[in-house]
């Protein structure tokens, strides 16, 4: 029963995902290739705001810093992740024109 719930769920979560790669994608090597590069700039991206959280996070005291510190940290945290992210969207458009 376990085998069946797990095929039934990676069904239904990665289904439409993969049914899109496989309709518009897979039949160009190239899309395959551009994809594969898009996801390594969003990973590239995400590497780099992490890290940039984690030495905040260290730098400012940890967890046991106070609740204000922490809350603004992570308003300017997510504020940097989507700025990082749209600047590696438009490197990676500048790579392909």
């Amino acid at each position: 029963m376990t085998l069946a719930v797990f095929f039934g769920c990676a069904l239904v979560a990665f289904g439409p995902a993969l049914a899109l790669f496989l309709l518009t994608v897979v039949s160009d090597p190239l899309r395959v290739i551009i994809l594969v590069a898009g996801a390594f700039f969003w990973l590239a991206s995400l590497l780099l705001s992490s890290l940039t959280w984690f030495v905040a996070s260290k730098a400012s005291g940890g967890p046991q810093a106070e609740q204000a510190l922490q809350a603004g940290l992570l308003a300017a945290g997510v504020a940097l992740s989507v700025l990082l992210q749209e600047a590696f969207r438009f490197l990676y458009y500048k790579l392909l024109r």
